[in-house]
């Protein structure tokens, strides 16, 4: 696209997002100079005042494209292969901070937030753009500009629903200092983009921190799993999506202070995965980047169940993906200080969880993408050839799509309703046990 030419949001909402290629990232409205871009109930972005048509939105946008050979050589001065599950890595970690509160308080170690409130502490940044669950509407995900260590510590866990954060980046224009942003894949390709747009505003981000991701819930996903539980969303004082122990899950508190835990019996990663085929984001389903390969430091589970030797004792630990020279000093310093305790990991080691996540995320991608734009459908372009994934990947990727059919209200609580009850435990066990026998299982 040319770059001198008037590009305005209608351009955006005619080659984005009608197109359905929109990841709900919020770079957009981040970048906006006039801040005329807000989100409707669904994360989409709409337009609420006038365009000054300066293209900054369509231009930071991941959606529709992203170079990622070109951000590889920038950030790594190395080749990209999207077929690499790891993406372009110096060095693995096992890590937790040192303070067990922060630790414990975390959905897989809390390394995040420790490093957040090292840096915070130490003057090397003035906040962080996280997301916390909104203090009106304790139920619903919300990017915020975290400046303190009570913010920092209040946005602990995982989120696992589109929430489009990135448009906290506005805050950044009229403020002075150097700022932390933790994100999702989709989201740090925009954050790679906005350098070459607007150099002043990427100026402002001393460091990002990547998150594994396998995929994204629309905003009703969690919601209709409290209410398929018979909570009323009116009950909820504080929903957590990683809560009640390590791996944690869906829990509820409500606001006559009992807890309830909606799937004791199942471990989150097999909720996730039904939850993921119901309600999962269609632009996720087109995403080849499972460990946000184009972070400073990437960040997920370290799985210590998997393993039979003392990496299994390491629970409460985050693995930790270190990708730049900046993200290697944040470590070191930290540690240094006695902020966090790190332990190298060979590459090898690295969680086969993991792993097979990003392989089943990426190979299904491949699937999608050949598959759509082999019939004429919308995709984003990536910039690079797509691998041709090997023929378990098409049936995996079938069996993927007939969730599809359960999309429908109805059908969706009807699942629902079986995956939270004793039933649904029942089932699961089963498949645990069809993993075992059959060679699916992950551990390490």
């Amino acid at each position: 696209m040319n770059a001198r030419a008037k590009i305005s949001f209608s351009n955006l909402q005619q080659e984005v997002i009608d197109r359905g290629l929109c990841a709900r990232c919020g770079v957009c409205a981040g970048v906006c100079p006039v801040g005329v871009i807000r989100f409707d109930e669904e994360r989409f972005p709409v337009l609420d005042g006038r365009c000054t048509e300066c293209g900054f939105c369509v231009r930071c946008c991941p959606g529709g494209d992203v170079d990622l050979p070109a951000l590889s050589q920038q950030l790594f001065a190395s080749s990209y292969d999207p077929a690499d599950l790891q993406g372009y890595t110096e060095n693995l970690f096992v890590a937790h901070p040192v303070d067990q509160g922060v630790r414990f308080a975390g959905a897989s170690g809390g390394l995040v937030t420790g490093l957040l409130l090292y840096l915070l502490e130490k003057g090397e940044i003035e906040g962080a753009i996280v997301v916390r669950m909104d203090p009106e509407r304790p139920y619903l995900s919300q990017g915020t500009l975290a400046t303190t260590a009570k913010e920092i510590r209040d946005a602990a866990q995982s989120k696992y629903c589109l929430t489009p954060s990135m448009e906290v980046l506005r805050e950044l224009r009229t403020r002075e200092g150097k700022y932390a942003v933790v994100a999702l894949p989709c989201q740090i390709h925009g954050l790679r983009k906005l350098a070459a747009v607007d150099p002043k505003l990427a100026g402002k981000i001393a460091c990002v921190f990547g998150l594994y991701c396998h995929c994204n819930l629309n905003p009703n996903g969690h919601l209709e799993a409290i209410q398929a539980c018979r909570i009323s969303l009116d009950e909820v004082a504080r929903f957590d999506f990683r809560a009640h122990g390590w791996p944690g899950g869906f829990f509820v508190t409500k606001k006559n202070g009992t807890g309830v835990y909606l799937h004791p019996s199942i471990i989150i990663k097999d909720v996730m995965n039904v939850m993921f085929r119901l309600f999962g984001g269609w632009r996720c389903y087109l995403c080849i980047d499972a460990l946000a390969e184009f972070a400073d430091l990437s960040f997920g589970d370290h799985w210590a169940i998997d393993y039979p030797d003392n990496l299994g004792k390491m629970e409460r630990c985050t693995l930790v993906s270190q990708r730049t020279a900046r993200g290697l000093q944040f470590l070191e310093r930290a540690a240094a200080d006695g902020a966090i305790v790190i332990h190298p990991l060979p590459r090898e080691r690295a969680s086969k969880r993991i792993l097979t996540m990003a392989r089943g995320k990426k190979e299904r991608s491949f699937v999608r993408l050949l598959r759509l734009a082999g019939k004429g459908k919308p995709v984003p372009d990536y910039r690079c050839a797509i691998p041709r994934p090997p023929a378990s990947a098409y049936r995996k990727e079938w069996l993927f799509r007939q969730f599809f059919l359960l999309r429908g209200q109805r059908a969706r609580r009807l699942v629902l309703k079986i995956l939270f009850s004793p039933f649904g435990a029942f089932l699961d066990k089963v498949n645990t046990w069809r993993k075992r026998v059959f060679g699916d299982y992950h551990g390490n």
